[in-house]
């Protein structure tokens, strides 16, 4: 009997016992940036490490041509509106007259002002798809954080072909990947804490795991865990105890 009490206080030990586990830092988003334009780049607005805001212009291509394109396409915009006006006007006088004047001339009015106003909106669209074209010149970040990997320099050319990444970028936010040996798969909760240690030494911090991933790592039998990784640097290697309820 009193072996029986030792085995099952020992199996209720172990039921409830905390789980050693390895971390690694890693941020929530990461982005490797190009561009969809070829060119040469006229300015670089960002360097390695430099921290930018969602909407941030990182790199500038020299559109000297793209602006003129567009300058041009708002004055032909312009001109063609002013002719559509002109010829809308006379069409409403001339059908408030239309005792005065034959069909075919006010069908060709007519047929003059259809043709005018598909002209007016191929104009429209020649705008913007000459803005569309000049936003491409520019590059800017897609969200908050910072950047990890600079290889662009002013007077260098871009090629919208793809190739070596302009800028890598990192989110602010961090999560832990947690890993911890399969056996304990039944042990481990969402809600769970995690504390963590570095270098062997305790970082007085703990944070909850939020997401247990279904999978089994077959090359090590390892279980993957999330939890939220804020304070630490994205890269950060350490160890710790998952405290499972």
């Amino acid at each position: 009997m009193k072996k029986i009490a030792l085995l099952s206080s020992l199996c209720t030990f172990s039921l409830w016992a905390d789980v050693y586990a390895t971390f690694e830092s890693q941020a929530y988003r990461e982005a490797s940036l190009g561009m969809n334009a070829s060119g040469i780049v006229k300015n670089v607005s960002v360097q390695n490490g430099d921290h930018v805001k969602k909407g941030s212009l990182l790199l500038q291509l020299d559109s000297t041509e793209e602006q003129l394109s567009l300058q041009m396409a708002k004055a032909d915009l312009e001109a063609i509106s002013k002719e559509a006006a002109f010829l809308s006007d006379q069409y409403a006088r001339y059908e408030k007259s239309a005792q005065v004047f034959d069909k075919n001339t006010l069908g060709k009015l007519k047929a003059e002002l259809d043709a005018k106003r598909a002209q007016l909106e191929r104009t429209r669209l020649s705008v913007a798809y000459s803005e569309q074209k000049l936003s491409k010149m520019r590059l800017s970040a897609p969200f908050a954080g910072s950047i990890s990997e600079k290889n662009i320099e002013m007077g260098d050319m871009v090629s919208s072909m793809g190739g070596t990444p302009l800028f890598k970028l990192i989110s602010d936010q961090t999560k832990l990947l947690i890993q911890y040996d399969s056996k304990f798969a039944s042990q481990v909760k969402v809600g769970d804490r995690f504390c963590t240690s570095i270098d062997g030494k305790s970082t007085g911090k703990c944070t909850k795991i939020i997401k247990i991933y279904p999978t089994i790592n077959t090359k090590n039998r390892q279980m993957t865990a999330e939890a939220d990784g804020s304070g630490l640097r994205p890269g950060t290697f350490g160890d710790g105890m998952i405290m499972a309820k």
